[in-house]
């Protein structure tokens, strides 16, 4: 039993998630000991929970020591680490402090919930933010050079006149992973799909008739555009949830903008120009920029 429940993926996992608040329990405790390793009772009553949790039943002094030990092996071998320099010149570990350091200084709460004026004016201020974009809804009907081989041209005309004589399209052309039909479709999804070309003369067909052909990178295909939206701009109502997740996003970034300005402020910024005299550099970097 006691091996079975060591070897639970589960309950590491859940002994591993409570011991993520070890960590900082454990640097807190080092004290002038750099050699001790302390793993408070807090933290092991966590462990013993989710145990517990798991398995209906009190976990004994070995499992919980067992459970403990990759958080004591990890804090020896970071230890190590630091004691031989290993943190030092890695762009790895850089990287990974400087991501911590945004994570911790970002404004993470939302904002105060702003005013209906604040709201209305804002909106008034980057109404382009808050257009629908230009959509079709079409259907279409893919013919593939592979498969027709020389009868290609033909399969197409005759396919045409078919779907305008209002013949069933699930009887016309050949199977391809691209839907039939795309409804309220912008001008970048089609472009993707089906390439510039084809794109331009989907948004400028008129709507109501199967025409084509139209050449894609996929092979030849007819549509028929069924409905064409011409982009315009939301009133505020219609609009009025992403104004208000808009309006919260840029001031979470005025802030996290506004905390990094304090921070940076607190250092002496020098800039070594490589093709400027010393004189030249002094000037150009002046105090704190």
């Amino acid at each position: 039993m006691v091996v079975k429940l060591l070897k639970d993926p589960l309950l590491h996992f859940l002994a591993l998630g409570a011991l993520l608040f070890a960590v900082s329990l454990v640097r807190d405790e080092r004290g002038d000991d750099p050699d001790r390793i302390v793993i408070d009772a807090a933290t092991v009553e966590r462990v013993a929970e989710a145990a517990r949790r798991l398995h209906g039943r009190e976990p004994t002094r070995d499992e919980l020591r067992e459970l403990l030990e990759p958080h004591i092996r990890d804090e020896v071998l970071y230890r190590e680490a630091l004691a031989l320099g290993l943190d030092e010149n890695d762009d790895e570990v850089r990287r990974r402090l400087i991501e911590k350091m945004q994570y911790l200084t970002q404004d993470l709460a939302d904002p105060e919930p702003p005013s209906e004026e604040a709201l209305r004016e804002y909106f008034a201020t980057h109404a382009e933010r808050f257009v629908l974009p230009e959509t079709i809804t079409f259907e279409q009907v893919f013919f593939s050079p592979q498969m027709r081989g020389e009868s290609l041209d033909a399969s197409v005309e005759e396919g045409l006149r078919l779907l305008r004589d209002g013949a069933d399209p699930a009887g016309i052309g050949d199977r391809t992973p691209l839907r039939f039909r795309y409804d309220d479709a912008e001008r970048a999804r089609v472009e993707v799909l089906f390439g510039a070309e084809m794109t331009d003369a989907l948004f400028s067909a008129a709507p109501g008739s199967w025409d084509g052909p139209y050449e894609s990178d996929f092979g030849l295909h007819l549509a028929k555009v069924v409905e064409h939206r011409p982009a315009r701009r939301r009133t505020f109502d219609e609009a009025r949830d992403d104004v208000v997740a808009a309006y919260a996003a840029e001031r979470r970034a005025e802030r996290n903008e506004a905390e990094y300005a304090r921070m940076r402020a607190r250092y002496d910024i020098v800039v070594e120009w490589p093709d400027a005299d010393d004189a030249s550099r002094a000037a150009a970097n002046g105090a704190g920029s």
